[in-house]
């Protein structure tokens, strides 16, 4: 079980281009807790995890995990801090297996590790751990590309798994899957908030994200609109209105 990965964002605004993307966001999820972000198409949802992340540069603001000041650190820095991501997309590195993919995540975050990776290919202990966790273990030895989206997700999920064993930040794990194999994905995240993982995570289905979170916070213009348990958010007169005729409390 993890023993820490709370997250604290500070008063955060991001601007791209000229544009403000994010303003003044201030939220904080406590060590083992899962909280989701919900929010119309550019709401600023894909860029709070990029801010964490250190892939867009502060206007303002600090984040925090622990004790540890994010802030200015490079991306490339995170996962050695035990921050894990999945994408929106699960393009890449369609030839290698399941297996393979995990464990390339979960190689030392350094040259020497993806060289010791390429020439041994030798699967870890925690790689096949990770697989197991998520239910993909029967999938080990498959190519990315004959996998179905929803399995393809998973081993997304599971490559932030095995390189971030304090906070995960999930970014649209039901992207591209059908409603009936979303059942797939909310399994893998019980299994990962009953270890006691950290867990952020951002998705167009409000439904799938209350049924699969602690607390929400609802977004929209770049804006933190509420935070609080799934019915005191969904319930919000701000959040309701803002997202008539894009969502339906549940």
């Amino acid at each position: 079980m993890s023993s820490a990965g709370g997250l604290r964002v500070s008063n955060v605004s991001v601007v791209l281009g000229g544009v403000r993307i994010l303003e003044d966001v201030t939220f904080d999820v406590a060590p083992g807790e899962s909280l989701g972000v919900i929010g119309p198409n550019g709401a600023g949802k894909t860029t709070v995890i990029n801010a964490i992340c250190g892939l867009v540069p502060l206007m303002a603001g600090e984040v925090w995990m622990d004790d540890i000041k994010l802030t200015g650190r490079r991306a490339y820095r995170m996962r050695g801090l035990g921050i894990g991501r999945s994408l929106q997309t699960t393009q890449y590195f369609h030839d290698l297996t399941c297996l393979e993919l995990v464990s390339l995540a979960a190689a030392p975050n350094s040259a020497i590790g993806a060289v010791r990776f390429n020439g041994h290919r030798r699967p870890d202990k925690r790689s096949t751990e990770v697989l197991e966790m998520l239910g993909l273990s029967d999938y080990a030895e498959h190519p990315l590309s004959e996998l179905s989206t929803a399995v393809q997700k998973l081993v997304d999920m599971a490559r932030a798994v095995a390189s971030g064993d304090k906070l995960l930040l999930f970014d649209e794990p039901t992207s591209g899957v059908s409603q009936s194999d979303r059942a797939v994905i909310a399994k893998a995240l019980t299994s990962l908030r009953e270890v006691g993982r950290t867990i952020l995570m951002i998705d167009h289905d409000p439904a799938f994200v209350v049924a699969n979170s602690d607390r929400l916070m609802a977004m929209n213009f770049g804006r933190v609109l509420k935070i609080g348990t799934p019915p005191e958010v969904m319930q919000d007169e701000e959040v309701r209105s803002s997202y008539l005729g894009e969502m339906s409390p549940t």
